[in-house]
């Protein structure tokens, strides 16, 4: 068979990010897109693949949220930080002087 016939096993460009495919699993886009991802899985035995990987993903909460650092701690951390490496050297002094 010709190398120009060949198909190569491997994202492109074209394909949709991972995340787009699981999306698309979890019927969370809108038309446009939605019918763009079935077209192109028609033709792409790559996203196919990813797109049965991606089922065996279970965890349904992807969103996270961040908790807010306290302000005596941020504080303490730009605090530390403008000082520079100063308390880490004395840190890493004492830490030779007793081992673990």
């Amino acid at each position: 068979m010709p190398s120009s016939f060949v198909s190569v096993f491997c994202k492109r460009v074209s394909c949709p990010s991972s995340q787009t495919l699981l999306a698309f699993r979890r019927s969370r886009l809108a038309y446009p897109e939605k019918g763009y991802v079935e077209g192109h899985l028609a033709s792409c035995d790559f996203c196919n693949a990813e797109l049965q990987l991606l089922t065996l993903h279970r965890n349904e909460a992807e969103e996270y949220a961040f908790a807010e650092m306290p302000t005596q701690l941020r504080r303490l951390a730009q605090s530390l930080l403008r000082r520079g490496s100063i308390p880490f050297q004395s840190f890493a002094r004492l830490r030779e002087k007793h081992p673990a």
